[in-house]
């Protein structure tokens, strides 16, 4: 990933997940610290239907996928 720098510290918890600080460059050449997931903890849902979110995914499509109900 190019001007893509991972960070594991530090780490925070927000409900049900664990945040990290991501640095990026944003569209206008500057660069800026945003937070990333790194790990889910609990459930998530979509649109009240279920939801397996991923931290991370090849394509948008593959981030979330829908967990079995019943």
């Amino acid at each position: 990933m190019k001007n893509v720098v991972f960070q594991s510290e530090p780490e925070i918890f927000t409900i049900g997940a664990f945040l990290k600080p991501l640095k990026v460059t944003d569209s206008e050449g500057k660069e800026i610290w945003v937070w990333y997931v790194s790990e889910f903890e609990d459930s998530s849902f979509k649109d009240g239907v279920g939801v397996n979110p991923k931290e991370n995914a090849v394509s948008l499509n593959e981030l979330i996928a829908e967990t079995e109900t019943g």
